[in-house]
């Protein structure tokens, strides 16, 4: 599930059209094969995205889970009401979901406004049998328009926002020859105290100088950057310093590690990307980024953990940066 990706300007929504405009607005990209969810009335209002699994895969099970992902989030934020759209070209799909979903919200006490099943040129109304397909047309409508200029629309759909953080093999390339010329590998990853402390204060200085300046480290601070986030207390170092204030900073310089790090050594990139991305409010991005990190190493344990927020539907203000990642190291280690 994805949640919105970041504060988007207020909009006033007085038609369908207006509706099936803003969904990709705020997801960031053009959902296909999905329901989104607006919920409205909640403490903190959230929007969500689900796959539509394909109607031959529907069962029991499958669609009990499927409502459950939804509905459980819209009634513990006490959301009142919500607009369900279903994007898809398999009208029979989304009516199997819907069949499922409508009845679990309203045990939730949460009303459905709006459930609509579109396909990128018709729409029709799920909560009315004898609806008629409509045709519609929102790529020049001005939510979208006004998203593309300012670069909040910017995937034409959630594999092309996957592909984004495709490995660059020029980079790849570069950062494992600086691997192999620095020889960090023959040290091994950092494990005594002492050098867990120096590793993770010069983490601290190269990030906080990536996230000022702006400019992306050189080939060989990455390679070592990606070497010594291994040491789960290292990588903590460079957590800690994940700010909502600086979420963006945080996800142009993890974007570009998690493409420039060999497979091996992209895990650690891909949860720090995927944290940022989540206090920047782009869930779109956080969920991507932990199946990446998951991809990689299947047991990744803040991987899970931000999985289990963005399923959720904590709000990033839950959480707040700047805690001791020291903590527990031996005073000597700690510089005392």
């Amino acid at each position: 599930m994805t949640t919105p990706p970041f504060p988007t300007p207020a909009h006033t929504v007085r038609s369908i059209e207006d509706f099936l405009a803003i969904s990709p607005v705020l997801l960031g990209f053009w959902p296909e094969e999905s329901i989104v969810m607006m919920t409205f009335g909640a403490d903190r209002p959230f929007h969500a995205r689900i796959d539509l699994p394909p109607l031959e895969v529907h069962d029991v099970e499958l669609l009990a889970t499927l409502a459950s992902a939804l509905a459980e989030p819209a009634g513990r934020h006490g959301a009142r009401a919500v607009v369900l759209l279903y994007h898809s070209e398999d009208r029979a799909a989304a009516e199997s979901a819907h069949e499922a979903l409508a009845p679990a919200l309203r045990r939730e006490g949460v009303a459905v406004l709006l459930a609509l099943v579109a396909d990128r040129e018709t729409y029709a109304d799920l909560e009315d049998p004898d609806s008629v397909s409509q045709p519609y047309d929102v790529e020049g409508h001005p939510f979208v328009l006004d998203a593309i200029v300012s670069g909040r629309l910017t995937h034409r759909s959630r594999s092309e926002l996957v592909a984004s953080l495709d490995p660059d093999p020029v980079r790849v390339a570069r950062i494992a020859g600086a691997l192999d010329a620095t020889g960090l590998a023959d040290g091994g990853v950092p494990t005594g105290a002492r050098a867990i402390r120096a590793h993770g204060e010069w983490v601290e200085g190269t990030v906080r100088k990536a996230i000022f300046s702006g400019a992306a480290p050189d080939d060989a601070t990455l390679a070592r950057l990606l070497w010594v986030l291994q040491a789960p207390q290292v990588r903590d170092a460079a957590w800690s310093l994940i700010s909502r204030e600086a979420a963006g900073a945080h996800i142009r310089l993890w974007r570009a590690a998690v493409r420039g790090a060999p497979d091996d050594l992209v895990a650690e990139a891909a949860a720090l990307l995927g944290w940022a991305a989540w206090q920047e409010g782009d869930g779109a991005l956080a969920w991507v980024a932990v199946e990446r990190c998951l991809a990689a190493d299947p047991e990744h344990g803040l991987a899970h953990d931000l999985g289990l927020l963005l399923q959720h539907a904590v709000p990033p203000e839950e959480w707040e940066a700047g805690f001791d990642w020291t903590s527990g190291l031996p005073p000597e280690a700690r510089g005392a």
